[in-house]
């Protein structure tokens, strides 16, 4: 059987992490080529250049800031615009035959996380107005408080711009990790981050052949453009993937399958309220001959309830043969999705780190006298400032203009 993609993704990679992910979705290999390309971004020299070069993707460097730029958003934010019109070049010659593009992004550091926004615009602005969205990892609560606060000031941006992005993958390090940790004891971090990223690139590129690859059995195909709906949907995305032995299914026994069938969806974060997705699919494989016993009518009904939530767009479940395969494999996705309760964790982590500090007398003797000057400087500001009434507001054609 030959397999193919449903849509051409590129990839691109912002910062330490985000050109990682980058790199290890556009290294997935079909035959003799590499179906996706990746622009790779980053301030710090030595990370770009441990990447290894490859015809299917090309590497930025910010000159000016070779060597980092220490977990500063604000300085990375500075590197993307300086070169700015060159990325939106590259983008041009790139990704021109790319059907969608996701942003890759490391939240915490200083360049993916400062340029993240940078790069939404210019991809906006430049062809991808609806053909964007993210891939986004959420630091571990032990990377410190400089990376959580990192990570939740874009978060704040980001949630006030989900309506005007399109689908944002969460990838929780946290969750992968101990995840990892309890599988692999003897493994290095190395070994982890590597597995992150590669848990990302293939479940992307599994999901986009098998929509693309197998034909039907049943009446209805979850086809390349109704993937490419559900990844132009605002809000998060996540995914479900669950293989079992094909012996082990018994189709008038639900319990044979649908708890493992659930238990797998939010294999790169958890935490969401699915009742609260607008869309979701489900595509499921089996060989020919266990497809034949498994796909029964009452199986198909239990599967089509994990998805019948009121308010729900659309919720397709499709069935296909594999001659390859000797396990039941489930992809599920739902869409549309608020930010996962992972986010408030690391809120409520950041907000107890600075409630410890505050417990110093003499700190907080200094911010309040900090806090007395920045009043006084206020009041002065009012009484020197052009009265509101008098200002005309600004044009801006900008549609990211709220995220300033």
């Amino acid at each position: 059987m030959i397999m193919r993609i449903s849509l051409k993704y590129g990839f691109l990679g912002l910062g330490m992490g985000g050109t990682s992910i980058a790199h290890a979705c556009a290294s997935k290999r079909m035959k003799d080529h590499h179906p996706y390309k990746a622009i790779l971004v980053n301030t710090n020299e030595i990370d770009l250049r441990k990447l290894p070069n490859m015809p299917n993707m090309t590497k930025k460097m910010l000159r000016g800031y070779e060597k980092g730029v220490a977990r500063d958003i604000e300085k990375g934010q500075e590197a993307f615009q300086e070169h700015k019109e060159d990325i939106a070049n590259l983008v041009k010659s790139e990704f021109f035959d790319r059907e969608f593009v996701f942003i890759c992004c490391g939240l915490g550091g200083g360049t993916g996380t400062g340029a993240v926004i940078e790069a939404a615009r210019m991809l906006h602005h430049n062809g991808f107005a609806g053909r964007f969205g993210l891939i986004l990892t959420l630091p571990r609560l032990s990377e410190g408080r400089t990376v959580l606060d990192n990570a939740l000031l874009r978060l704040q941006m980001i949630q006030k711009a989900m309506r005007g992005l399109g689908s944002i993958i969460i990838v929780d390090n946290e969750k992968l990790y101990r995840e990892f940790l309890q599988n692999h004891p003897d493994k290095t971090i190395s070994n982890f981050m590597r597995h992150c990223n590669q848990s990302v690139a293939r479940l992307l590129h599994e999901i986009n052949t098998v929509t693309a690859s197998f034909n039907p059995l049943g009446t209805y195909h979850f086809d390349s453009s109704e993937l490419m709906k559900m990844f132009q949907r605002s809000g998060c995305i996540v995914f479900g993937k669950c293989q079992i032995p094909e012996t082990a299914v018994i189709p008038n026994r639900p319990d044979s399958y649908m708890l493992p069938i659930r238990q797998s969806i939010g294999v790169l974060s958890d935490g969401y309220d699915l009742t609260k997705a607008s869309a979701a699919a489900i595509s499921m494989t089996a060989s020919p001959k266990g497809a034949k016993r498994i796909f029964t009518m009452t199986m198909l009904d239990e599967v089509t309830k994990l998805a019948d939530v009121p308010g729900m767009d659309e919720a397709p479940v499709a069935t296909y043969a594999d001659e390859h395969a000797n396990h039941l494999t489930v992809y599920t996705m739902f869409a549309g999705l608020p930010l996962p309760k992972r986010v408030v964790e690391l809120a409520e982590a950041a907000t107890s780190s600075h409630q410890d500090d505050s417990e110093d007398e003499a700190a907080l003797a200094l911010a309040g006298y900090a806090a007395k000057k920045q009043e006084q400087k206020a009041d002065l500001d009012t009484l020197l400032d052009e009265p509101v009434e008098n200002k005309k507001p600004a044009k801006n054609n900008d549609p990211f203009a709220f995220l300033n």
